[in-house]
Formats: C-alpha cells, structure tokens, sequence
C-alpha cells in the first residue's frame, strides 16, 4: 500500500477512497477485538468541518465552485463525504456560497460551524481556514461570513 503513488491518486475521490481503504485495512488489523464505545466511532462534526475545509480549499484553487444550495452540496457529496453527511442531518451548517478567504477580518467571520455551537460551544471553520473551538460566548462574538 505505501508503494502507491500521489500521482495515481489525480482526483479528490480516488484520493478519499484510497484513505478510506488503509484506514478500514489498518482498523482491520489493529486487534483487540473488544467493544467499542460508540460515542469515540465514527466520525465527528468536527471531521466534516475538517472535510469542508478541504471542499473550501479547492474552491479557492479554482477546482470546485462553491455550493450555493443543499441541492448543489448532493451533487459534490462523494467527494467531501463527512462535510455532506454533516451538513445534511443538521450537525454542522455551512454559510452557502461562502469561500475562505484573506484578511484581518477573515478570522472573526465563519463560513461553517457546529449547529449546537451557539448555546454549547463547539467546533467552527473560520473564513481564513482556521477549524477552531469556541464557547458558547465566543460563537457570539462571530460573524457569518458573507457569499
């Protein structure tokens, strides 16, 4: 597996697909076999902030058009899996439209964020890229960014 090439790996999907795979091979071969506790399984909030972050730096490579719409975010979806599984059951919302961006006040606006952020704290991806955790108190203190 780690003969495997950057160069086989062109698109962001063949790339998702090949960590996916070391991933489930590592996970396979790590033992242990006990119970696991479904509260650490899977992904987090926090990953498809991570995931959105990626789908916003191709966005600014001019790879990717920012998506606009729910509808447009289905379409792109198997590319930026855990941002669209987030984003579609309601864990994190994404401003539409938005990209990350340069400037003294980029890190103060946020273009995604964990829903449950404003009254519990929680995860945010601010405008200049920054994935960051904040209270309750600071979420307040933020702004969306705008499309």
């Amino acid at each position: 597996m780690t003969s495997v090439s950057a160069a086989r790996c062109r698109s962001p999907w063949s790339f998702a697909a090949l960590v996916t795979s070391m991933a489930i091979a590592a996970a396979g071969c790590s033992g242990g076999g006990g119970p696991k506790d479904p509260a650490t399984a899977g992904p987090k909030p926090n990953d498809g902030l991570q995931d959105l972050k990626t789908l916003l730096d191709a966005v600014k490579s001019g790879q990717q058009k920012a998506p606009k719409s729910a509808a447009e975010m289905a379409a792109i979806e198997p590319m930026y899996p855990a941002a669209g599984a987030f984003i579609q059951n309601g864990s994190i919302e994404y401003v539409w439209g938005t990209a990350l961006a340069s400037g003294p006040d980029a890190g103060k606006r946020m273009v995604g964020f964990e829903t449950k952020a404003a009254k519990e704290g929680g995860f945010v991806l601010l405008q200049d890229g920054t994935l960051k955790e904040v209270s309750a108190a600071d979420f307040a203190g933020l702004e969306k960014a705008k499309p």
